[in-house]
């Protein structure tokens, strides 16, 4: 009975010890919320919402990926994301990516976000559409993240609530481990 125990000691203590070889880390960034206006229903249609990510491989071996995923929840609230280096160099998201032993990669994700034509919702952005006509833009930079969060609380929770970012790792020319981790702002 007892080597029975020290048995399921030795395990548990194994497997609370085992840590995954990659890490995700979102970390808010001062880049600007970005909105797009339509100007023929006269309407904010989406969103743009920044966030860092920083992928770490702690392994010795060069690790690779195809596509960061931004997964929306509901979905149908997201229509998409843009994927760009440190640098703010766009890249493509369904090309691979590697990531070398020990090395850290930072990217930033623009989340788009639906925004629907209730009146209560498209009264917040009235400013911000008369600023657009008058210099004749479809977008406009609005602030930062934690700006908007402060400014359009309830909007901003409705939107992000139980978003995560996921990215399924190669195993040579096959799908390997995933990692999916919450978005937190």
């Amino acid at each position: 009975m007892n080597r029975n125990i020290n048995l399921l000691y030795i395990i548990v203590l194994l497997l609370g010890c085992q840590s995954t070889n990659h890490v995700i880390k979102l970390n808010n960034t001062g880049l600007p919320v970005i909105i797009r206006y339509n100007k023929k229903y006269n309407f904010i249609t989406r969103v743009n919402l920044p966030i860092a990510i920083e992928i770490k491989n702690n392994t010795p071996k060069i690790k690779s990926f195809i596509k960061i995923d931004y997964m929306y929840s509901p979905y149908s609230e997201g229509i998409g994301e843009n994927i760009y280096n440190k640098n703010l160099v766009k890249i493509k998201n369904n090309k691979k990516k590697e990531i070398n032993s020990f090395e850290i990669k930072d990217y930033i994700i623009y989340s788009w976000y639906r925004l629907d034509t209730i009146k209560s919702t498209q009264q917040q952005f009235k400013p911000y559409i008369e600023k657009m006509l008058s210099q004749n833009k479809d977008t406009l930079h609005i602030g930062t993240v934690s700006e908007f969060k402060k400014k359009h609380k309830e909007l901003f929770e409705k939107l992000t609530k139980n978003d995560s970012i996921s990215i399924q790792f190669l195993d040579g020319k096959k799908l390997g481990e995933r990692i999916t981790v919450p978005v937190k702002w």
